[in-house]
């Protein structure tokens, strides 16, 4: 009888084993970038979060990786598919914008792509900050304390968020106080 016992109590906690298996598992960076997007998006406080996203400029061809902040991304896309700003539509942007798990954009409109700096994202900056910061130690402190804030000139604070960013580690700023880039726990 006791095989018989611990046959049955090894199929009954299968479940819980392969359950505890997905609980466990961690996302990877490109998940976690999804994650982090998606709640720049989704937020709608005076506390703006950045997110980096890959567009192509249907009139030119180039195409750039810009950090920028979620609501500018929403407002380009209300730009570029001519949507009004009620209820209705802004659910359909905000649905849009979701649905590009690749953070991949393409517009025509100029004035949409300035509403998220299109023009005057300087990609190299990103490049020389890596070498002006220690961001191993950003990151350490980060996943030590839960916290970090930096006070930044606005070009370098996009450039230090693009570079946390694709590191998995969500930003953002404070639009009323401005100029202190702050790390943010989007699972709180």
């Amino acid at each position: 009888m006791k095989p018989f016992v611990s046959i049955l109590t090894f199929i009954l906690t299968l479940p819980l084993l392969s359950y505890q298996h997905k609980v466990d598992k961690t996302f990877d960076l490109d998940d976690e970038k999804y994650l982090n997007f998606i709640a720049a998006v989704q937020n709608s406080s005076t506390f703006s979060y950045f997110t980096v996203i890959k567009v192509k400029n249907l009139n030119t061809g180039v195409i750039k990786e810009i950090c920028t902040k979620g609501d500018f991304v929403l407002g380009a896309l209300h730009i570029e598919l001519k949507a009004d700003y009620d209820k209705k539509s802004a659910q359909t942007v905000l649905g849009f914008a979701k649905s590009q798990k690749n953070r991949y954009f393409e517009f025509k409109n100029n004035k949409a792509l300035d509403n998220i700096s299109f023009f005057d994202y300087n990609t190299n900056l990103v490049t020389k900050i890596q070498t002006k910061y220690n961001f191993d130690k950003a990151i350490e402190y980060i996943k030590k304390t839960k916290d970090f804030s930096i006070w930044l000139s606005d070009d370098e604070m996009k450039a230090f968020a693009h570079v946390l960013f694709n590191k998995g580690y969500l930003t953002g700023e404070n639009n009323c106080r401005g100029g202190t880039l702050e790390y943010v726990d989007r699972t709180k």
